[in-house]
């Protein structure tokens, strides 16, 4: 195997490049299982998500639709290059590791997100049920108070 990082490697014409090898199967699996897996957070089929956590639902539902954007691109890639079509050079290997780079890049941001924002929101959230808990709510109206100032009619 060549230098995967070699400019020729990485922008070799259509018909002097296989379709199929490691990177690519690798390529192809990684791609479309983080497709799949974005897919069913993002729909979160009978609310198992939403029913433990509505926060993090929220969160992990954000963090699915990016998700679902940046493997849909990179699979998007690969079938110009499944298809051997040669439209616009989209067919190129510098494409499919830019769409790779873009998958790091989405894997930080979900990492920042669950880690640096989340717990906050979610210590904040916690603390306003507890409190809600414990807030003195009367159970049924105040009766009349009867002043002194106005006595009462004797029958």
């Amino acid at each position: 195997m060549r230098n995967p990082f070699d400019w020729d490697y990485l922008t070799a014409p259509l018909w002097q490049m296989p379709t199929w090898g490691p990177l690519s199967i690798t390529y192809v699996v990684v791609f479309s299982l983080g497709f799949l897996t974005c897919l069913w957070i993002y729909n979160d089929p009978r609310r198992l998500i939403r029913k433990r956590d509505p926060l993090l639902a929220d969160f992990l539902q954000r963090i699915a639709g990016w998700g679902l954007i940046v493997f849909g691109v990179g699979l998007f890639f690969f079938l110009f290059r499944l298809g051997r079509i040669s439209a616009f050079d989209l067919y190129k290997r510098i494409w499919l590791y830019l769409s790779a780079l873009l998958v790091l890049v989405w894997t930080a941001y979900a990492a920042h997100l669950l880690i640096r924002v989340y717990p906050p929101l979610a210590r904040q959230r916690a603390e306003e049920l507890r409190r809600k808990q414990y807030a003195m709510t009367p159970k049924r109206a105040a009766r009349r108070a009867t002043s002194a100032a106005s006595p009462r009619k004797s029958r």
